[in-house]
């Protein structure tokens, strides 16, 4: 899968993003040897201290993406939308690699974080308290920057049914917010290593797709318990959930966990019409 250039897909201006320029790291995160076939999707790379505090506010994002079909196919074939989400301080270049050598036809989406963090990029200001209110509102935001990129691009590329979206840990939880939050544009959603802040619960419904959480069980960047929690909380309102967990695995995408991934996406996409 050779990858293209970075393209541009401007958000409405009605969505006034905040301003990324102030991140601050959960804790310092180790740069881990990805599995075979996992490149470098699976890690979350470690940055500078952060920037001082920028303005809250600043004018409507563009969203950079990387474009890309698999499987051998046409690009002028109407083909599933598959929505890539990166974690914090990795870039599309790098985390396309988590569907190479697909056997199977998509037009792969994978989306540049809205700010620089270190070598790669994020998504919103992070901080250690992953479930404070800050951190929700800001995984809301880049959420709707998201869906107003995947409406556009979905409606300008031949494309089958709703968007397949998933991601790692920043990536996860936007494919959470995602999927709760804007399921007319979303049809299967699987976040790995993700989270679900209060302020993100909120509003979920027997109308959001069918969600598949991976999550590794030794994570301690980002504890599964939390997620298990979530998970229930969405099951107990109607949302078809559930949790594959992996024995072993930090955060990190493993390569069962990658295996499981593209099984899901496999499936997904065959029901997408």
């Amino acid at each position: 899968m050779r990858p293209a250039r970075l393209r541009r897909c401007h958000a409405s201006s009605a969505l006034a993003l905040a301003s990324l320029a102030s991140l601050v790291l959960l804790a310092a995160c180790e740069r881990r040897a990805a599995p075979p076939g996992g490149g470098a999707a699976g890690t979350e790379q470690q940055a500078p201290p952060p920037a001082p505090a920028a303005s809250a506010t600043a004018p409507a994002a563009a969203v950079e993406y990387l474009e890309e079909v698999t499987g051998g196919a046409d690009r002028n074939e109407a083909l599933p939308l598959v929505i890539a989400i990166h974690g914090l301080g990795d870039r599309p270049e790098s985390f396309a690699g988590l569907l190479s050598g697909a056997d199977f036809k998509v037009r792969l989406i994978v989306p540049r974080g809205l700010a620089p963090y270190g070598g790669g990029y994020s998504w919103f200001p992070l901080q250690q308290a992953l479930a404070s209110d800050d951190v929700g509102q800001g995984i809301l935001r880049a959420a709707a920057a998201l869906a107003a990129a995947i409406e556009r691009v979905a409606a300008e590329r031949p494309t089958r049914g709703k968007a397949i979206v998933t991601g790692f840990s920043q990536g996860g939880a936007l494919t959470f917010a995602l999927a709760l939050h804007h399921p007319r544009v979303v049809g299967a959603a699987f976040p790995m290593g993700g989270w679900v802040p209060p302020a993100v619960l909120p509003g979920a419904g027997a109308t959001a797709p069918a969600l598949v959480a991976l999550h590794g069980e030794d994570d301690r960047r980002v504890p599964i318990g939390p997620t298990r929690d979530a998970i229930a909380a969405l099951d107990a309102r109607g949302v078809r959930a559930r949790l594959a967990s992996y024995p072993g695995v930090g955060h990190t995408v493993s390569g069962e966990m990658r295996r499981d991934l593209l099984q899901l996406i496999r499936d997904a996409a065959a029901e997408m019409r």
